[in-house]
């Protein structure tokens, strides 16, 4: 019996539960986690550049303990522009090579209709188009319940309720192998948030505060040191603003889990005030969603960095300029392998009890 090639692919959040669906629906056996490992952290660390990002460094020791467990083919997503994401693919397989390792990156991502990796592994076509709409049901469905969990969160009468909820939704969505079981799991889950008990607020509706900054960082729970949940149940609604359903939407035009599409040039006209050039990255993002959440009714923001990011620290004085006119606070959180879990929850909270004092003020004015 032959055996099936394994693919590691890069720790997306619950996105990787989609992208696993896609890599098996292949013949391929794909190896991942929705949050790097603390071990894989510890040997990104060690074997990278001090220089480089936390990102590279997660990435790094991710493709490291997929090459001790077998794996002879790794994933990553290219980039362009200015992004230092755009090298990091060849950087992490030279350091590989270096450090006599066999495995094979990849990169996914601006290679045309078909990238490398398609063309190596070569699936039949119908395998193949079943595994791409099987990922977009799941991305699609991976939004709903992220949104509803946002929702949900800063309501609930027992602190951690909506967390189990969620990781039993995600559970069962990553079970289910075919668009049909998929599909039938969509209502089911959006019904379950609604009957978690909640606590009574005396109809007074939780701040609004969005998440924006770098990819990895606003969907890796373990970089971020959980900073979602760390919101939610402080009685914060959080919108993350990095929701894959969208982020195609913004390529393709079409919208996910009730939420509007914007599209790249629609997001430089929003940002161009302050942003008349790009800088690569989600930095664009960051500046646009900045300037719609001002207008649109949020309390603040929380932008997410790693430290010597490139685009995301070339915008850091916009934000700061939109932040005094505008009249929106923005809290920054820069990370690297030094970050302490008890630092970053005093700045979160001190964050929030500022924004809800402000939120009383304004109602007794």
């Amino acid at each position: 019996m032959r055996v099936k090639e394994r693919l590691a692919i890069p720790n997306l959040g619950n996105y990787t539960i989609a992208l696993d669906s896609a890599v098996r629906s292949l013949g391929i056996e794909p190896w991942s986690s929705t949050k790097t490992q603390a071990s894989a952290l510890r040997l990104g660390i060690a074997a990278a550049p001090e220089s480089l990002c936390l990102p590279f460094k997660a990435h790094l020791g991710h493709f490291i303990e997929a090459d001790d467990a077998g794996c002879g083919h790794a994933l990553m997503v290219n980039s362009l522009g200015t992004c230092r994401l755009s090298y990091y693919r060849m950087l992490i397989e030279n350091i590989l090579r270096d450090m006599g390792r066999g495995i094979k990156v990849w990169g996914l991502g601006f290679d045309g209709i078909k990238p490398p990796v398609i063309r190596y592994f070569n699936p039949p076509l119908f395998p193949f188009i079943h595994a791409v709409f099987l990922a977009l049901e799941k991305i699609r469905i991976i939004d709903i319940i992220e949104i509803a969990a946002w929702k949900a969160r800063p309501l609930e009468a027992c602190r951690g309720d909506v967390t189990k909820l969620t990781e039993d939704c995600f559970a069962g969505l990553a079970a289910a192998n075919t668009i049909r079981a998929v599909k039938a799991l969509k209502a089911t889950y959006t019904g379950l948030y609604e009957k978690i008990p909640r606590k009574n607020t005396g109809g007074i509706q939780p701040v609004k505060v969005g998440l924006i900054g770098e990819i990895s960082l606003l969907r890796d729970r373990t970089l971020n040191q959980n900073v979602e949940v760390m919101l939610g149940e402080l009685g914060v609604e959080v919108r993350n603003f990095f929701l894959l359903g969208a982020e195609l939407g913004n390529i393709f035009g079409w919208g996910t889990a009730g939420q509007r599409a914007f599209t790249r040039k629609e997001l430089a006209k929003i940002a161009r005030p302050y942003l008349a050039n790009p800088v690569g990255g989600h930095a664009l993002d960051s500046v646009a969603h900045t300037l719609r959440c001002a207008e649109g009714g949020f309390a603040g923001m929380v932008h997410l960095l790693p430290a010597g990011c490139m685009p995301e620290v070339s915008v850091r004085p916009i934000l700061a300029q939109i932040s005094r006119e505008k009249h929106i606070p923005v809290l920054e959180l820069t990370f690297d392998e030094h970050s302490a879990g008890a630092g970053l929850s005093t700045r979160i909270e001190a964050f929030v009890d500022m924004l809800n004092d402000s939120k009383k003020r304004g109602r007794s004015a």
